[in-house]
């Protein structure tokens, strides 16, 4: 991990003292530390903190002074959570938590006017000033914040990878393109995958950088993708899928970072699927407007997860995407449940109607392809053909023999 955001503490160093400017919060990773109050003139020990707990929040959130000191204990490594990293957090809560988290600090800063002879007589009275376990949820959250300063940390020190998934044709049982999937390579933990980092990155503005960062990465990759398989003498007319966040809907920048990597690799729009999930259709209005925008710049828009997110069918009208993607969870009951396959066979045939292609998700066995194929879907991706693959290893799938049978 990077130590960007990790600070080592000796032991008898202050971390901060009280009345000093807060920029940052602290979330012990090793040691202990000790919070401290000055009254006239008389050192006055509150708490001792450990692993696990935060401190210097109060100050940063109403961006108020110091009002006690920290010391360490013992050697320490603290992370460092930045101001706008926190208060991302609180701005993005429901008003109610905001207003009952302004009511909390300043019960808690109210504690401080502490009389040192009688801190003394009752320490139990003070135990609480900053006890942060005591009004932090669970150690979720504070896990939670790590991981956020650790995926920033892996964009700086690029940790970030590339996976692709082929999309095979059900009609030439042929890869017809690729989906890009996100990998963090971290040190700690090895190879994570999206589906355990990408929700917290999603939750903040880590997204927009990121998201930058994949758009780069990806349109490189798919040119150079290309012309090994122009040498090849392999087919190289291919699509790429990306995923779009909520929050990337807001980015002005999107469509410019876009277009730009578009022109640097030689890439045409209409290559490229620009993947979004039904939640964020309860955008509003923007979001259709985003979706006519990318249509008219000459990406596709292919709605993921479908049937799994938003209730209601009325709004399949007036969006204007080109694809339905069936989600895993409905294709890995086709064959176990019946009510699954019906609603699996009225998304196809509805899709069918609008006009719009369907691709499966998921499909692990010859005989989901049998089945979704005979139901008229157009592609389908899933470990049944290969899972998600590094740049280098794709080329080679795409010259081995073929593993899935054609026709039905």
């Amino acid at each position: 991990m990077s130590k960007n955001h990790l600070k080592l503490i000796k032991a008898g160093e202050y971390i901060f003292q009280e009345g000093e400017h807060g920029s940052c919060a602290f979330l012990i990773e090793k040691g202990r530390v000790e919070t401290q109050v000055i009254s006239q003139g008389t050192t006055t020990p509150i708490n001792i903190l450990g692993p696990g707990d935060i401190f210097g929040e109060m100050a940063i959130i109403d961006s108020s002074n110091r009002t006690a000191s920290v010391i360490a204990l013992e050697d320490c490594e603290l992370l460092v959570v930045s101001k706008d990293h926190l208060n991302e957090r609180i701005e993005d809560a429901d008003p109610v938590v905001r207003f009952l988290i302004s009511i909390l600090m300043n019960k808690i800063k109210g504690t401080f006017t502490v009389d040192p002879v009688e801190a003394k007589k009752n320490p139990d009275a003070t135990s609480t000033v900053i006890n942060i376990s005591e009004i932090k949820e669970n150690q979720q959250v504070l896990e939670k914040l790590k991981m956020e300063q650790n995926l920033r940390d892996a964009l700086d020190d690029n940790e970030y990878r590339v996976h692709y998934q082929p999309i095979l044709d059900f009609n030439t049982g042929e890869v017809a393109g690729f989906e890009a999937l996100m990998r963090w390579d971290s040190p700690e933990r090895g190879m994570v995958r999206p589906d355990i980092f990408m929700g917290i990155a999603e939750e903040t503005s880590l997204i927009i950088p990121l998201g930058h960062w994949l758009i780069k990465r990806v349109l490189r990759d798919f040119a150079r993708l290309k012309m090994k398989l122009k040498k090849s003498g392999k087919n190289t007319d291919l699509f790429m899928s990306i995923n779009i966040a909520a929050k990337q809907f807001n980015d002005p920048t999107l469509f410019k970072v876009l277009n730009q990597a578009l022109k640097i690799n030689g890439v045409k729009p209409q290559e490229i699927k620009l993947e979004i999930t039904e939640r964020v259709l309860l955008g509003g209005n923007f979001v259709y407007d985003w979706i006519r925008r990318a249509r008219k710049l000459g990406y596709s828009v292919a709605l993921d997860d479908f049937g799994t997110g938003y209730s209601s069918l009325s709004y399949l009208a007036n969006l204007e995407v080109n694809n339905l993607k069936v989600d895993k969870s409905f294709v890995e009951k086709i064959h176990s449940d019946e009510k699954t396959r019906h609603i699996v066979t009225s998304i196809v045939n509805l899709s069918k109607s609008l006009n719009l292609t369907v691709i499966a998700e998921g499909v692990e066995t010859q005989q989901e392809w049998d089945t979704l194929k005979s139901m008229g879907c157009d592609f389908m991706q899933g470990y049944l053909y290969s899972k998600p693959l590094p740049l280098n290893d794709v080329a080679a799938l795409l010259t081995a023999p073929a593993k899935i049978k054609k026709a039905a």
